[in-house]
């Protein structure tokens, strides 16, 4: 197959649909962030309302590294964490405005008053697994030359999963739960989101191909810096990197 370099800008409003990608991203983990109370009970296995729509965050976020490449990806969590705090933030002041007004603010602030937990776990959380994760689809790809996507997207998923869970639960749940009941949720949470990798694997394999073919790009790190800060600048490494097989 013959490959034609295209688009070496690397430039995110040449692409279709990498503005939707991070939208949903983003919506999905202000969904995340809402349900993280809520604890569903299994067979005796209790699994958070949050972890159950999560894994969609984890495909969306090797989706975009996959095919836009490490710094795009990353990019999309510094994203994540400016709105999630936005949203934290606001929530939590609604919670503790007038409590003692009606029954409703009182169970507002019940339920959100320590919600600010929630965003620092946020702040420690998100770009330690969202980084990992996109680390790990980078240099996957290349080691792999761009094959075996469905192990590429497996062994990340599991990786980073158990950082974000490692990192986000004691700050966020601690107040919440006793400390058996916390590393339960843990373990089952991240044993369903690697139930949810599996399942979603299909999906996230066919959304890959469509979406190359969408913005015909196929991007690869070569001699890339991992930096989490250095997200939003690019260098003249870009050069060969955006292939798309034809």
């Amino acid at each position: 197959m013959q490959k034609n370099r295209l688009n070496n800008s690397h430039n995110p409003e040449s692409y279709k649909l990498y503005g939707l990608i991070v939208g949903l991203t983003v919506t999905i983990m202000m969904v995340c962030d809402t349900l993280v109370y809520k604890i569903i009970d299994v067979g005796g296995f209790k699994i958070t309302a949050s972890g159950i729509v999560f894994s969609l965050c984890y495909l969306l976020s090797t989706i975009s590294t996959e095919v836009y490449g490490y710094k795009l990806g990353g990019r999309t969590v510094w994203i994540i964490v400016v709105c999630q705090t936005i949203f934290v933030l606001l929530i939590n002041l609604a919670a503790v405005i007038q409590i003692d007004q009606n029954n409703i603010a009182q169970q507002y602030h019940a339920l959100f008053h320590e919600f600010w937990k929630v965003m620092i776990g946020t702040w420690v959380s998100v770009p330690a697994s969202y980084f990992c994760n996109g680390i790990i689809v980078s240099k996957l790809k290349i080691y792999f030359n761009g094959r075996l996507f469905i192990v590429r997207y497996l062994i990340s998923s599991m990786v980073a999963q158990a950082v974000l869970l490692i990192t986000a639960y004691p700050i966020s749940l601690s107040s919440k739960y006793d400390v058996s009941t916390l590393i339960n949720v843990i373990i089952t949470t991240w044993s369903y989101k690697v139930l949810m990798s599996i399942i979603l694997l299909p999906v996230g394999s066919y959304l890959v191909n469509v979406i190359k073919r969408i913005e015909k790009t196929d991007y690869y790190d070569w001699k890339i810096s991992y930096n989490p800060f250095y997200v939003f600048g690019e260098d003249g490494a870009s050069v060969n990197r955006n292939l798309y097989k034809q």
